[in-house]
């Protein structure tokens, strides 16, 4: 009797285990069907990562640029040009990249403040520097494709930055990237207001705080 009941039991733990194994069993008429809900869930990323890279005004060649310093260096003098002429120009200017690193996009802020300036309250690089913004995708090649935004986003000088956004949608897919620049005195491509360094200005060291607020959406 023990050696049945053994048998019994041990048959009874075999199919247990086997509809274990298999999952709920569900029944259906021949003919019938069973839908399944599939899913998955992407989470937002929390984190943003911004690249800075200095770039030369001859060629464009891109170089990392590892500090929290974006220094125009000591500007040249320049007497040519259709325009510029009679105007103090660097030889790079900065692109910094701003991603979301997963899902999502950026959505940032962005806003300056005014540091030493030799030429007293006014004409500071506020004044003499401008921004640029532009979207940028992955391609099957080694660039970029981009994007330059469009009016009301830029192109601006750095002291009319009072909190400027730059709206998750208009980079979705995508990652932001800021040009930065001096004033070239060419009204073709400097911002609206953008003055450039000339021989009228105060020599000496000129400076600001350029800020990146990011969230990502």
């Amino acid at each position: 009797m023990k050696t049945k009941l053994s048998l019994i039991l041990g048959g009874m733990l075999l199919i247990c285990h086997t509809a274990m194994a298999q999952g709920n069993v569900v029944t259906i008429s021949s003919g019938g069907s069973q839908a399944y809900v599939v899913k998955a869930n992407v989470p937002v990323s929390s984190s943003i990562g911004i690249t800075a890279s200095q770039v030369t005004t001859a060629g464009n060649v891109f170089s990392p640029n590892d500090s929290t310093t974006l220094d125009f260096g000591t500007l040249t003098y320049t007497t040519t040009g259709t325009p510029p002429i009679n105007v103090f120009l660097p030889t790079v200017y900065y692109a910094l990249d701003i991603a979301v690193q997963g899902a999502g996009a950026p959505d940032t802020l962005v806003s300056y403040t005014e540091g030493l300036n030799p030429n007293g309250s006014t004409n500071g690089l506020g004044t003499k520097s401008m921004i640029t913004y532009a979207k940028e995708v992955f391609s099957s090649s080694s660039n970029p494709i981009e994007t330059v935004l469009t009016s009301p986003y830029q192109p601006a000088t750095l002291g009319s930055l009072s909190s400027a956004h730059i709206p998750s949608t208009q980079v979705a897919g995508g990652w932001l990237r800021t040009y930065l620049g001096v004033c070239t005195g060419n009204p073709s491509t400097d911002a609206s207001n953008c003055h450039p360094f000339t021989a009228a200005d105060t020599t000496g060291q000129y400076s600001g705080t350029l800020t990146f607020t990011v969230t990502v959406k």
